[in-house]
């Protein structure tokens, strides 16, 4: 995670606004840092203003820049950055991107609360309720 936040920041990319909106309703709550960007471009100058990450996730097929050339200039400035590939078009994905990195996965469209938030601890926490456990923690003063 990074030192500048207690919770941890998540960038989402996708040219579908509820996408982004769905997204931001499931993790804030969570206890994550949720920012959007609506393409690959407007993603990309978030790099420019040094903004740290912890997790980006990205719509795979987007106009301009697809994600993971969105997720390739991330990672040339955060080399750890973890990200979350989201599509409705899985066997696009492997055509266009035959390896899915380490730290990378994907999230097949339409998923779920419980889909999405596994997923996202899975890539940050290395299991699938840790992030959970330790934010509803924090949250409630619990030990």
């Amino acid at each position: 995670m990074t030192n500048e936040h207690p919770h941890p920041s998540v960038m989402v990319v996708d040219d579908e606004s509820s996408v982004r909106q769905l997204v931001r309703r499931i993790l804030e709550p969570a206890g994550y840092q949720v920012t959007e960007a609506k393409d690959g471009p407007e993603a990309c100058a978030a790099i420019e203003r040094d903004q740290p990450l912890d997790l980006l996730i990205s719509d795979f097929m987007m106009p301009t820049l697809t994600g993971a050339e969105v997720a390739r200039r991330f990672r040339f400035a955060q080399p750890d950055l973890k990200v979350l590939f989201v599509t409705g078009f899985a066997d696009g994905l492997f055509s266009e991107k035959e390896t899915l990195w380490d730290g990378e996965a994907f999230l097949e469209k339409p998923f779920n609360r419980n889909g999405l938030l596994e997923a996202v601890s899975l890539l940050l926490y290395g299991s699938i309720n840790h992030g959970q456990r330790e934010m509803t923690l924090a949250a409630t003063g619990g030990a």
